[in-house]
């Protein structure tokens, strides 16, 4: 599989618009077949996360040019600094 998809117009294609429309509205997928079986599906995009993660693949090497010792000095204190996480339980299902 490609890393990005494909663009395709669907402009001219109303009747795929008026499927987009509706998975883009209710955020549920929709499968598309043709002869009972399932050649595609189509998912909401999700815009906020693939920004996150944009953003997060760009912070990678931030700390590239810092000499180690020093990264493990602000590592080490940012740990400390930080305020205790609650534990973590798991409820009885």
């Amino acid at each position: 599989m490609a890393a990005h998809p494909t663009p395709i117009d669907i402009s001219t294609m109303p009747d795929l618009v008026q499927i987009v429309e509706e998975v883009a509205a209710t955020k549920t997928p929709r499968e598309l077949k043709r002869d009972n079986q399932i050649v595609a599906v189509l998912v909401p995009s999700d815009t906020k996360r693939k920004t996150s993660i944009q953003e997060a693949l760009a912070l990678a090497g931030a700390w590239k040019d810092l000499p180690s010792d020093e990264m493990e000095e602000k590592l080490d204190r940012i740990r400390h600094q930080s305020a205790p996480t609650p534990p973590f339980t798991l409820d009885d299902a």
